[in-house]
């Protein structure tokens, strides 16, 4: 059939969440030098029409929540200027034992630029 597995979906989004913050001067790298890291805490995707490998794809992403140790991104994909996909990666911080940590005040604040 030529389309995309659909857990590839969450990669695309993924990929619009890093560029997302890269725009926003949030380097993952440094933070993770620093014992910050992202990780995924919960994912959702609602599935409305698949990707052919032909397609051209787009990745919509805003900041939905900021929480304490947690922030949750929406995303919507499109192809042929359709959206054939949508939901949420909620990302929870947390250091190299994997404790939760606090949302650095400067990353909140680069969050809700718009």
């Amino acid at each position: 059939m030529g389309v995309i597995y659909f857990a590839r979906y969450f990669v695309y989004a993924d990929e619009a969440i890093t560029s997302f913050m890269k725009e926003r001067d949030i380097d993952i790298v440094k933070l993770e030098k620093e014992g910050i890291y992202f990780a995924v805490a919960s994912a959702h995707c609602d599935y409305e029409k698949p990707i052919k490998y032909s397609d051209n794809c787009l990745v919509k992403v805003q900041v939905s929540r900021i929480g304490n140790t947690s922030v949750t991104f929406n995303f919507e994909i499109m192809a042929n200027n359709e959206v054939v996909a949508n939901g949420y990666i909620v990302y929870v911080l947390i250091d190299k034992e994997g404790k939760k940590k606090q949302l650095p005040g400067e990353i909140r604040k680069s969050l809700v630029k718009s």
